[in-house]
């Protein structure tokens, strides 16, 4: 992050990660520690993940108040961020067109408008492929098969194969560099 940003958001007293910026903390129920988000906790404690649902308590940044999950502050009424979603305890202060796909059960970005959410497939796909994607029964439900993490809550976008399986874009992008054409689950050509 750049050291001229950095410095404004410690002024305005703004928790930054390299995930997140927003005015509020977590207090996380699982362990009693304050974190920026739920990526920063689950990167610190390696023993456990925090669910982001399970969260009940935020704390303001600008008066350090520690309140319900809400979208101000109930002691300055700071405005937390410029996105917030109860369901996710979600706060960011970009816009990045987040929206929150009920059937999904999580925020996206990108804008509601250009997204649609396959049932089958039970992922948001952007609005250009729906007449052409590969239908896979609960593909973002899987791990992908380069990194081995969560494809379907990652804040790393998905890029959807010809075959219809699922890889992170910085792995798509890995394995185009190193030559790799086909998909790691099927053998079918990636492009």
């Amino acid at each position: 992050m750049d050291e001229v940003i950095w410095i404004h958001l410690k002024i305005n007293k703004m928790a930054c990660c390299e995930h997140y910026v927003r005015k509020c903390s977590f207090l996380a129920p699982c362990c009693g520690k304050i974190y920026p988000c739920r990526f920063c906790h689950d990167n610190a404690e390696k023993t456990h993940e925090l669910e982001r649902k399970s969260i009940q308590q935020i704390k303001c940044n600008q008066c350090d108040k520690l309140q319900a999950v809400v979208s101000h502050c109930t002691e300055c009424g700071i405005k937390f961020g410029f996105y917030f979603c109860e369901t996710c305890r979600l706060y960011d202060d970009r816009d990045k067109g987040q929206f929150h796909c009920d059937l999904c059960g999580v925020c996206r970005v990108g804008g509601k408008e250009n997204f649609f959410h396959c049932l089958r497939c039970d992922m948001c796909y952007p609005n250009s492929i729906k007449r052409s994607h590969v239908c896979i029964e609960q593909s973002s439900r899987a791990d992908c098969p380069i990194c081995m993490e969560g494809l379907h809550t990652s804040p790393v976008p998905c890029q959807v194969l010809r075959c219809g399986h699922l890889l992170h874009q910085t792995c798509f992008q890995a394995c185009l560099k190193s030559q790799l054409r086909l998909c790691p689950l099927c053998s079918t050509l990636m492009v």
